[in-house]
Order: structure tokens, then sequence, then C-alpha cells
């Protein structure tokens, strides 16, 4: 049965979402599937690199997403998701083929990237479009399961010098994160530092940051998920 959200964001889709197509998917090793939407309501729309997207799933609610660019004069944009767990949102991505119809609410606002200067982004898989969205290598630091799955869909997006650390139990790899976001930023000074991903990774540099005395021009920080809770973002 669906839940109240996914009820009320069915109704919320028939008033608000628009109409949309997958017309083309790219599985990008075991981990990763990039997805083109495109669709005449996709066209003259207003939109800004870091901007979300949330995709409606019937009978579940919706997923949300960063484009990894939007062509507003032929009406597409394009996706990248990760397949990590068993959710009803990975169930999606895994199995959704081109010529799908689906609906789409936004873009709208959320961590602006791609700006002047542009920032150093952190985060981990979740983010590989958000930092692909910022558009300047050299200023990404992703925490990741698997360096090399993660490094193909770096390499599928034409996407260089990004810092991977490898996750470790127990948090172990946390300096390890702090000194890669740490030499970002004194590489580009003024840059200012955008946190996304996990929740306790993101909390986690911020301690180590302050703790360090390290100052930087400002910071945007948003959760995208944190286990055992869905609906951060």
């Amino acid at each position: 049965m669906p839940s109240a959200t996914a009820a009320i964001q069915g109704l919320i889709g028939r008033l608000f979402f628009r109409d949309a197509t997958v017309t083309r998917v790219e599985d990008i090793g075991r981990s990763f599937r990039r997805l083109v939407l495109s669709g005449p309501a996709l066209r003259e729309v207003s939109w800004t690199p870091g901007d979300k997207l949330q995709i409606f799933l019937p009978g579940i609610g919706s997923r949300t997403y960063t484009p990894l660019r939007w062509d507003s004069s032929t009406g597409e944009t394009e996706l990248l998701a990760y397949l990590h767990g068993d959710g009803p949102g990975t169930q999606w991505a895994k199995t959704v083929s081109a010529g799908a119809a689906i609906q789409v609410f936004g873009p709208r606002g959320s961590l602006v990237v791609g700006g002047t200067p542009p920032a150093v982004v952190f985060g981990d898989e979740t983010s590989l479009a958000l930092a692909r969205a910022n558009g300047v290598p050299g200023r990404t630091v992703l925490e990741v399961t698997s360096p090399g799955e993660t490094q193909a869909a770096l390499d599928a997006l034409s996407f260089s010098g990004v810092t991977l650390v490898a996750r470790q139990s127990n948090d172990a790899h946390r300096e390890a994160l702090v000194d890669a976001v740490v030499q970002a930023l004194q590489a580009h000074p003024g840059a200012p530092l955008v946190l996304s991903g996990r929740a306790a990774a993101i909390q986690g540099v911020r301690q180590g940051l302050k703790a360090r005395k390290v100052e930087f021009a400002a910071v945007k920080a948003k959760a995208y998920w944190a286990p055992g809770k869905v609906g951060l973002d």
C-alpha cells in the first residue's frame, strides 16, 4: 500500500510534474547508469549547475538526482544513477529502459556550483553528478567504496583530477579525507567549499577542518543519505 507521502506526491505529480521520456540508458561498470531524458516539457527551462531534479515513482514517491547537464533548447537532460542498496529508487534505476515515460519535478535550487571561483566539492558516489556539474578538475574529493568502479564512471564522464579516498570501517579514513580537502582548499585560495554525500562524513570533515583551524571562503552542505534513513534531500 502506498505511503501517505507517496500519495501526496502522486497528487502533486499530476498537477506540477513535467512529462519526459528516457531516451538512452548506458551502464557504466556495475555501479552506475547514465540516463538521458528528453521531451518538450524540458525545453526553455532555467537550470543552474547543482540544481536538483526529482523523478516521480508511482506508489513510491520521488527520488532526487543532480543533472549532469541540461539543454533547454532541445529539451534534454542527463542523470547519473549510483546503483547501491536494494531500495525502490535503486531498483527503478537498474531496470528502467529507453522509451520509458516518466514524470519529473524541477529543476530546483539545491547546492549551486560552477560559479566564480568554482567550488571545492566533497562527497561520495552520490555526488559525482554534482562534481561534474561544477565542471572544474582538481577541486573534488570523494570517499568511495570501490575506487576502480568510481574511476570508470569518471572516465566515462571525461572528468579528471578527482581525489578518491577508499572507505574504511569505523571511518578510519576520516583523517585522509580531511587531508585531501585541506590540500584542495590550499591549492585554490578563495574557493567556497561544498559538502555533500553521507551525513556522518560531512560532519567528520567539518570537525576536522575546525580542529585544524582551516580557513575558507564559505561552506554549503547537504546530506544526501545516512544509513537507515531516506528522504534527506
